[in-house]
């Protein structure tokens, strides 16, 4: 459908138009991923600080800042999504 002052239409099985909706899946898919692997390093550094690996305090200032406020901004937040649900914040296994 053409959106804005466009005039051109293009049928679903365009090439043009699989090409654009592929790199728009492909585009999601990605930040998706980002989305959870920045979840497993998150997870890996709260794992390393209970087993008393690493200190929090050996992280630089603005790593801690960054743990926190993800922290603080889950909590405050009632998250249902692919990591869990009802509330549960744990990557299942």
């Amino acid at each position: 459908m053409p959106v804005g002052n466009a005039q051109e239409e293009l049928t679903a099985d365009n090439p043009e138009v699989l090409q654009f909706i592929h790199e728009r899946w492909r585009e999601s898919q990605l930040t998706e991923l980002d989305r959870d692997f920045v979840r497993v390093i998150e997870d890996t550094i709260e794992l390393l600080i209970s087993k008393e690996i690493i200190l929090f305090t050996d992280l630089p200032p603005k790593v801690q800042e960054k743990l926190l406020r993800r922290k603080e901004v889950r909590e405050l937040t009632n998250y249902e999504g692919t990591m869990g649900s009802g509330g549960d914040d744990l990557i299942p296994l």
